[in-house]
This record gives C-alpha cells, sequence and structure tokens, in this order.
C-alpha cells in the first residue's frame, strides 16, 4: 500500500552497523534518505539516484577486487557513487564531489540494501505517479 507517510527502516549487519533507508514525499516528488545514525551522516536521492544505487552495488559485488568506473545520478539531488577497496571494500555516496560528508556502505550491506533499494524504488515511482495524478487533476 502506497502512503505518504515517511517509511522508515533500519538494514544491521553482522557487526552491528546500521544503514537508515527513508523514504518521503515532498514538493518535488519522493525522496529516498540513507543515513547512518552511528556517524551522524546522510545523503537524500530521488528515485533516479536511488536505481543507480541500486544497480551499482550489484556491478561491485560482481566486480571482485577490480576497480569500477564513478557514476553519477543528475538532478536536484545528484550524487556520485564509488567502489573502494582499501581498507575495506565499499561503496561511497557523495552528494558533490568536493563534499567532505561521505556515506560509506560497506560490503556486508549490499544484499540487504539491494532489496531495500527495489522496494522503495517500487514506492516513490507509485508516490510520483500519485502525485502527478494529483496536479493532473488539478
Amino acid at each position: 500500500m502506497v502512503t505518504t507517510a515517511p517509511r522508515i527502516r533500519e538494514i544491521i549487519d553482522a557487526t552491528g552497523m546500521r544503514l537508515r533507508v527513508t523514504i518521503e514525499p515532498g514538493a518535488r516528488g519522493p525522496s529516498i534518505r540513507l543515513g547512518r545514525p552511528d556517524f551522524d551522516v546522510e545523503v537524500r536521492l530521488d528515485p533516479h539516484g536511488a536505481d543507480l544505487l541500486c544497480g551499482y552495488l550489484v556491478a561491485a559485488r560482481l566486480s571482485g577486487r577490480q576497480q569500477l568506473a564513478d557514476e553519477t545520478s543528475f538532478g536536484p539531488l545528484a550524487a556520485t557513487f564509488s567502489l573502494s577497496h582499501d581498507p575495506i571494500v565499499r561503496v561511497e555516496v557523495r552528494r558533490h564531489l568536493l563534499d567532505d560528508a561521505v556515506l560509506t556502505i560497506p560490503a556486508t550491506m549490499w544484499d540487504r540494501l539491494y532489496a531495500e533499494l527495489c522496494i522503495v524504488g517500487a514506492h516513490a515511482r507509485a508516490l510520483g505517479g500519485l502525485s502527478a495524478s494529483a496536479e493532473a487533476a488539478l
């Protein structure tokens, strides 16, 4: 069921690390917020950015120890996704290339985050469709 209220889920890996995934409706359409409460770091993505991150997680998983080119989503909530191997294998999400705030997603969270992003993406597309329908009705 699609709701206009925020949807909040926490992903916890075997080490106890937490990643919070929130979808929120907004005037410009839905946004997805990813945050690490332990580091007080978060980024907001639009549905396009969330879909790119979803694909990037799979590509990172399949790359093994090989490098992977960065990916960038564009728009008001643009972000860059990077794969890093040192000291741990992780995907880094930056809002801007010059931004000091980096959301680090270790490999231990990739599978659960991928699944959650698939669910969140479906909700975001539905919320976007509801917003478009409401605007058309006016």
